[in-house]
C-alpha cells in the first residue's frame, strides 16, 4: 500500500511539473517516522542548487497517507522558490531574507490556477 501511494506521488509530481513547465526537478519521499508530537512540522521544501523538492507524504500522528490535493498545493508552493527566489532586504536597520512575500503568494496562486485548468488534476480541488 505504501509504495503504490508513492508511486502516486511521482506521477503527481510529473504531471504538475509538466504543466508549470519543469522537467529538471527531482522528487524525493521524506522518511518520517510516527511521532506524537508535531510542534515541527515541514510539508516539503526545496534545494534550490540541485532542484530537489523533498515532500512528505504522510501525516505526522497516524502516517496516513495525505490527501492529493494536500500534496499538489505543496508540490506547486515548492515550484514557485524557483520562480520567485529568494531575497536579502535591509529592514530595520538589520539585513532579513524575504522568503514568502506578496509576490511569492500571487506567483503560488497562478501556478495553482494553471493545475486546476487541467481536466485530469482540476477534478481534485472544489468547484
Amino acid at each position: 500500500m505504501e509504495n503504490q501511494h508513492e508511486q502516486l506521488v511521482e506521477l503527481l509530481f510529473n504531471k504538475v511539473c509538466q504543466i508549470l513547465g519543469f522537467k529538471d526537478l527531482k522528487l524525493q519521499i521524506m522518511k518520517r517516522q510516527g511521532s506524537k508530537s508535531n510542534k515541527k512540522y515541514v510539508l516539503g521544501y526545496i534545494n534550490l542548487k540541485t532542484k530537489v523538492i523533498v515532500l512528505d507524504i504522510y501525516t505526522p500522528k497516524t502516517l496516513k497517507p495525505k490527501s492529493l490535493n494536500g500534496l499538489i498545493r505543496t508540490i506547486v508552493h515548492e515550484v514557485a522558490h524557483i520562480q520567485r527566489p529568494p531575497y536579502k532586504q535591509f529592514h530595520r536597520g538589520r539585513w532579513i531574507a524575504r522568503i514568502h512575500y506578496p509576490k511569492f503568494y500571487k506567483q503560488v496562486d497562478k501556478n495553482l490556477d494553471r493545475v486546476k485548468k487541467d481536466p485530469i488534476l482540476g477534478m481534485h480541488f472544489r468547484k
